[in-house]
This record gives C-alpha cells, sequence and structure tokens, in this order.
C-alpha cells in the first residue's frame, strides 16, 4: 500500500493563500451564522416543542376532568331526583307528638267505613334522632282488632305515601266471644323533615 505524502511547502500556502483566507472567512461566517441565526432557532424551536407538548398534556387533562364532571353532573341529578322522590315521603312538621298523632290518624280506619274494626288505645314518641335535614321518629302504637283489622293496619303503612317502618310488632291473643280478639303493639320508624320551629 501507498502512503500519501502530503509535504506542504511555504509556496504552495503562498499560491494558495487567497483560497485558504476565502476557505478560512466561509468557515468563520458559517460559525457565526449558526451562532447567531440558526442556534437561536434551534433552540427556540426545542422550547417550542416542549412548550407544545406541555400544553397538550394540560388538554388531556382538561379533558379527562370534564368528562369527570359530565359523569358527576349526571350522579347530581340522578341523587337530586332521588332526594326529591324521598322528600315526598317525609312528613312535614317540627314535633315529633304532632307526627304520631298524625300517623296515628293516617292508619286508622276513620275514613274508610269498609274497614274492619280497630281501635288504637295509645301512641307514644319513643325516640328521635337527627339525620341532617330530616328526624327519624320511633312511635309505639297500642291498638285492639282482630286479624282483619291487623292485615289493614299493616297494609295501610305498606301502601303509605310516606316513609314508614315496622321496627317491632308484638300481638298478644285474648279470649273474647265478640268484637276485638287482639292487643297489638307496634313500633314504627318514621322519617320526619326538620322545619322551622316557631
Amino acid at each position: 500500500m501507498k502512503s500519501v505524502n502530503f509535504d506542504i511547502t511555504m509556496e504552495d500556502l503562498k499560491k494558495n493563500q487567497w483560497s485558504i483566507t476565502a476557505t478560512i472567512i466561509v468557515i468563520l461566517i458559517t460559525a457565526m451564522a449558526w451562532l447567531t441565526l440558526i442556534e437561536p432557532i434551534y433552540h427556540r424551536k426545542k422550547m417550542l416543542i416542549a412548550k407544545i407538548n406541555h400544553q397538550e398534556k394540560l388538554i388531556s387533562e382538561y379533558g379527562r376532568k370534564l368528562s369527570q364532571s359530565k359523569v358527576i353532573k349526571e350522579n347530581l341529578a340522578r341523587h337530586e331526583g332521588a332526594l326529591k322522590q324521598m322528600q315526598k315521603k317525609l312528613f312535614q312538621g317540627t314535633d315529633p307528638y304532632q307526627l304520631a298523632a298524625s300517623l296515628g290518624d293516617l292508619l286508622s280506619q276513620k275514613s274508610d267505613p269498609d274497614a274492619p274494626k280497630m281501635d288504637i288505645k295509645t301512641y307514644q314518641v319513643l325516640t328521635s334522632k337527627e339525620h341532617g335535614l330530616y328526624e327519624e321518629v320511633h312511635m309505639r302504637f297500642n291498638l285492639m282488632t282482630d286479624i282483619r283489622g291487623l292485615h289493614y293496619f299493616l297494609t295501610r303503612i305498606k301502601n303509605s305515601e310516606f316513609a314508614i317502618q315496622v321496627k317491632e310488632i308484638n300481638i298478644q291473643k285474648i279470649q273474647r266471644i265478640k268484637g276485638p280478639d287482639l292487643i297489638v303493639n307496634v313500633i314504627l320508624a318514621a322519617l320526619m323533615e326538620k322545619g322551622k320551629k316557631s
């Protein structure tokens, strides 16, 4: 293999002085152009790409939050509807004793001439617990009736438009020739919407 000899003499340099100078000037101008024009543009481009990527992440995050807010809004509307339905089942009032009296009238057969014989002897408010905007009232009712009257009473509770629940029931049969032969003690729980006390 031949070795290449790069012997450059002073004469060669003097001969090509303008070419060398022009090459050096072109290299310097290119370097200056790179430093003053292209490098800032390249740096700015990198910054813009980073900014665009950041903005795209933000847009994606906002889109996700927006879709979550739509789901939350739909859930809220559904719960609001359920709350309105529940509010319709609440007794209006401020006094648990007033509620017990109203419930006694509601469950008795006074307004129904075909109802079986049933006599609510006493009622008593046992406890009252507050749950935010409503109050849960537990009441005991003592009544005398027969099996038809008991069925009527429990059916009235089941079909009531109000939120009433049987918590406990105690039935005692007594020996009678005529009239009601059952003594019933029943504990009911009813929901009452809390109003402003006067």
